[in-house]
Order: structure tokens, then sequence, then C-alpha cells
């Protein structure tokens, strides 16, 4: 099977980058993460935009033993459960699926 990178893209609320909500969604997607294989490649904290669309706070790179690992991470019954978390933390999110 073909590792698989997952894209996720998102954008603070304001002051929830350091709220005691925010350290709890990330452990908890990180454990959920890690219990499906995925190792964080790399993590950017984006400082500016060179086209006129809205500029994410952060892109992260996480990769994952297969697709079908991804799907499932963000599909589990412990991410569904943190979803009230992300919703709290982020004005916006995107878990992108490249081809």
């Amino acid at each position: 099977m073909e590792k698989y990178t997952v894209v996720i893209e998102g954008t603070f609320n304001d002051n929830k980058m350091q709220s005691e909500e925010f350290a709890q969604y990330s452990k908890r997607s990180n454990a959920n993460g890690e219990a499906h294989g995925g190792i964080v490649k790399n993590k950017f904290m984006i400082e500016g935009n060179l086209t006129q669309s809205n500029t994410p706070h952060f892109v992260i790179l996480i990769e994952f033993p297969s697709k079908d690992a991804a799907k499932k991470a963000f599909s589990s019954e412990e991410y569904l459960s943190i979803i009230y978390l992300r919703d709290i933390i982020f004005k916006d999110v995107k878990i992108l699926l490249p081809k």
C-alpha cells in the first residue's frame, strides 16, 4: 500500500490558539491520528498570501499508511467526539485529500 498525505489548512477564531480548548483538541486529535498511523511531516504557520484570497493561519501535512487510514482517522468515533472543540477553536478548517 502506498502512503497518503492529508493537508490540513485552518484559521483560528480570535484568542483561541492559546486556549484550553485548543490544548485539549490538539492532544486528542494528535493521539487519534497516531492511532491510525498518522505522522505529522510538516507544520507551517502562514505569514502572508500572494493572492487576493483568504489566508489561513496554518497548514499541516500528515502522512498516513493509506488513504483509507486517513479517512478512518477523521471519521472515527474519537475524532467525531472532538468536533465541538474544533468548532470553538477554528473560524475555518479544511481537511484536504489530494489526488
